[in-house]
């Protein structure tokens, strides 16, 4: 434990010294658009994004380190290291993805490293007078690093990462943590067994790029996965932004088929309540499914936007 606190209580302080860690009017609609770096909040694997965003009690294998760090103990003692690729396909021409890396130490805990690149398409520059001036392209990326320990009924995990963020000629850098809780059965619900799961994300001091500094898209969050029967489990989350008013995310998932190959197929749906914010047309629903193959893992998740679009996002990952 007191390997964990450590980062935290150096970030706090730095934090502290760089400026608040929170936008005017926090946790409500009135902060939105104010936060920086936030790529961040895209950052998420298909499966999750899949289950309506559900993830706190829910996160495993290496793309826990995007969501709740806790999770990476998932990769138990014996188990392989787990290496997992996405790429999202956003709104208009803009893109992220990521690629993490998780590994078991056995008695010792388990770490994990990642990165994540967002960009877009090619944008137009223009000088003082209004003139084009040529064409630039901005993006965004992290890099992380992360620790879990199982414990005696709960396990904790913490990722620290380094941001930077370039658009045309100026760029900046910040740093931040996560941190994440998991608790096994900690109650039951008829005959299924009900997981718990919390953490906070992107505490750390303001992104400055230029002359402007903006703080990081804190938020904290927290669920619950009800284990219903052996084939069918629902997640619910309660999550606090810093950058908006607080939402609730809702998950299900249906495992249709599986064998003692470790062949399993899964259907998911779910429903995000913060997507259907100031958009026309169909918002909120999200839906998906994912393939696993002994060592090897493939999920899909589709999320619309209504009038805007949607985004389509494919993770692959692989046990070895």
């Amino acid at each position: 434990m007191q390997a964990l606190a450590l980062p935290l209580i150096l970030l706090v302080v730095a934090t502290a010294q760089a400026g608040s860690v929170f936008p005017d009017s926090p946790f409500s609609s009135r902060a939105a658009g104010t936060t920086g770096a936030a790529f961040l909040k895209l950052a998420r694997p298909a499966r999750s994004e899949a289950l309506g965003g559900a993830f706190a009690a829910d996160s495993e294998g290496a793309d826990a380190l995007l969501t709740n760090p806790a999770g990476l103990t998932s990769l138990q003692s014996g188990a392989p290291s787990d290496l997992s690729f996405a790429y999202n396909n956003l709104l208009e021409s803009s893109y992220l993805g990521y690629g993490s890396y998780g590994r078991s130490l056995g008695r010792f805990g388990t770490v994990a490293a990642g990165v994540i690149y967002f960009s877009q398409a090619p944008l137009t520059g223009y000088n003082a007078r209004g003139d084009a001036s040529g064409s630039f392209q901005p993006y965004d990326v992290a890099l992380s690093m992360a620790y879990a320990r199982q414990f005696e009924g709960f396990a904790v995990g913490a990722a620290a990462k380094m941001i930077r963020s370039s658009i045309d000629d100026v760029s900046g850098m910040s740093a931040a943590l996560d941190v994440g809780v998991q608790a096994k059965d900690v109650s039951r619900v008829g005959e299924g067994a009900v997981d718990a799961g919390a953490s906070f994300s992107n505490l750390g001091p303001p992104l400055k790029v230029g002359g402007v500094a903006a703080p990081l898209p804190f938020a904290l969050t927290g669920g619950f996965l009800w284990h219903a029967t052996p084939a069918f489990n629902a997640m619910l989350d309660v999550n606090l932004p810093s950058d908006n008013d607080p939402y609730v995310s809702f998950g299900l998932q249906a495992q249709l088929w599986s064998d003692r190959e470790k062949r399993a197929l899964c259907l998911r749906v779910g429903y995000n309540q913060s997507h259907g914010r100031d958009i026309d047309g169909l918002t909120g629903l999200t839906a998906g499914a994912g393939f696993d193959l002994v060592g090897f893992r493939l999920d899909y998740a589709w999320d619309p936007y209504g009038d805007l679009g949607m985004q389509n996002r494919v993770t692959l990952a692989f046990r070895f």
